[in-house]
């Protein structure tokens, strides 16, 4: 066996052993997260579960070791209610109201940017044609002025 076979060998065995560390830290990362967020819940958060259903906890309780999360979907008289394992919630939305300002503030920024640019595309070429008035008149002088030494000739 030459070096380079060797090298790709003990590469080989580098993944095989590397690869399951890895995905574990990362398993054991998700988990953790999962943790806390299923410890921090409480009355009033709104969710989505990771079924796609959006709703708000309206009560949580422990039954056989498993925290029962119940959550008031619809609204007005489409209202209902569902109670599902604290761990099938996907995300806890924290404030819903500076969720939608951010999103606003975000839309306003590319809007004024989208404007900045219409101006400076504006300025740009407005410039251009007073540069082009500019030249344009600078060649009928020229030509004026040829002209005028022709006849005084």
């Amino acid at each position: 066996m030459d070096a380079t076979q060797i090298i790709l060998i003990v590469f080989i065995v580098l993944l095989i052993i590397i690869y399951p560390i890895m995905i574990s830290a990362r398993n054991k990362k998700e988990t953790q997260r999962m943790q806390e967020q299923t410890n921090s819940l409480k009355r009033g958060d709104k969710i989505l579960t990771t079924s796609g259903v959006y709703g708000t906890i309206v009560d949580l309780h422990l039954e056989d070791d498993k925290k029962i999360v119940t959550i008031e979907t619809g609204m007005g008289n489409n209202k209902g209610y569902l109670s599902v394992d604290a761990y099938a919630i996907y995300t806890v939305f924290k404030d819903e109201t500076n969720q939608v300002g951010k999103e606003n503030i975000d839309l306003k920024k590319d809007e004024d940017k989208k404007q900045d640019n219409k101006i400076a595309d504006k300025e740009i070429n407005n410039e251009k044609s007073k540069e082009q008035s500019n030249n344009e008149q600078t060649a009928m002088d020229s030509t004026i002025t040829e002209e005028s030494q022709k006849k005084d000739k």
